[in-house]
């Protein structure tokens, strides 16, 4: 079969398109390499190749103090975004944290990350009944939440979702399905990672391990 004789220009253009194509591929699997790369040191975690800026926010602790990114300077930070009424996933993960930070401690880590649960349901989750919540796990977590804007503006940022539902006509009774990932904040108050769900306490636990001992 013959190939068409086209002109130069519309050959010309067809190899640009082709080689447009090339390019868009290899640099796709640069990234994804990149990506094992940053990722292939840890066993839990997925890192990012580069650290992430996270934009300040105002949130406030269960005792009524200020809880800003300032707070979370310093030291390694998992955040975990629920709230008090979650049936499961919530209980479970932070039974899971409140595991790791024993082993960690047994392992001689002095200084544990900071575990912060953000609930993303501020009507019901406030005061007493948040700071209750938190300290059945582990009296040093930290449990926080906030107006409306805030957490939208905090969640986005972080690649966390979350969505209310309508409540029950009768009861009131409402659920909120939100994302299930520990979000790792580092010293420095960047996006580092997360730990996707289900999680996995050992391996959670040796990832934190290597990232402390740094």
């Amino acid at each position: 079969m013959r190939t068409p004789n086209l002109p130069c220009r519309q050959r010309g253009r067809i190899f640009l398109v082709i080689l447009v194509a090339v390019v868009a591929v290899a640099s796709g699997l640069i990234a994804a390499n990149r990506w094992m790369q940053s990722t292939s040191d840890y066993q839990a975690l997925q890192a990012f190749p580069t650290p992430r800026v996270v934009a300040d926010f105002a949130l406030e602790t269960a005792a009524g103090e200020p809880f800003s990114l300032e707070d979370m300077d310093g030291r390694w930070n998992l955040l975990f975004f629920g709230f008090t009424n979650c049936p499961d996933v919530c209980p479970d993960t932070l039974a899971m944290l409140d595991q790791s930070m024993q082993q960690l401690t047994l392992m001689r880590r002095e200084k544990l990350p900071q575990v912060v649960f953000v609930s993303v349901d501020p009507e019901r989750d406030q005061g007493e009944s948040l700071a209750e919540y938190v300290s059945w796990f582990n009296s040093d977590f930290v449990g926080v939440t906030g107006p409306e804007p805030q957490l939208v503006a905090l969640t986005r940022q972080l690649g966390v979702a979350y969505f209310r539902e309508t409540p029950d006509e009768d009861t009131g009774f409402y659920n909120v399905d939100h994302s299930a990932a520990v979000i790792l904040v580092d010293p420095e108050g960047r996006l580092f990672g997360r730990f996707a769900h289900p999680l996995d306490p050992a391996l959670v636990t040796a990832d934190l391990f290597q990232l402390t001992g740094s």
